[in-house]
């Protein structure tokens, strides 16, 4: 079960991140990950869940376009509601990249693997990447510091 609460919202999108699923990304000689329910505090390189969705029509006609484009399947996509996400942040390094998973609809049926962020010559959404890149360059996407200061600086 989710527990999705509101981390950062803008003219162009709006996000939300479970920070009950933050996981530790690098795990243990076991290969045990950390999780929340653990009660551990936030390991140096970690991740959490967010949903990103567009809040203007015009962003969504234009992400279909892209599929198209791209020869992916477009079925359902005009009621796209939210793409999933994984954000993964090197507290050490200061750096995060964003692993987009699946887009859904506003009756959270999975459309399809999300490709939200796989157009570098036209990004969707300004700011985020799907390399390692800093968490305080000037065209950081400002959901990134804010999830990383919620988890991370304490």
């Amino acid at each position: 079960m989710w527990d999705w609460k509101l981390i950062f919202e803008d003219g162009e999108i709006i996000s939300y991140c479970d920070f009950d699923k933050v996981i530790d990304t690098e795990g243990g000689e076991d290969d045990i990950f950390a999780s929340m329910e653990c009660y551990r505090q936030i390991p140096p390189r970690f991740a959490v869940w967010a949903s990103l969705a567009f809040k203007k029509k015009e962003a969504i006609k234009k992400y279909i376009e892209q599929r198209k484009g791209a020869g992916l399947p477009v079925k359902g996509y005009q009621r796209f509601r939210y793409a999933l996400c994984l954000i993964e942040m090197d507290a050490m390094k200061k750096r995060y990249r964003v692993i987009p998973a699946t887009d859904y609809d506003a009756t959270d049926n999975e459309l399809g693997e999300s490709s939200i962020l796989t157009d570098k010559n036209a990004p969707l959404v300004e700011g985020l990447k799907t390399e390692w890149t800093s968490i305080n360059s000037r065209t950081t996407h400002g959901m990134i510091p804010v999830i990383f200061k919620r988890l991370a600086v304490r």
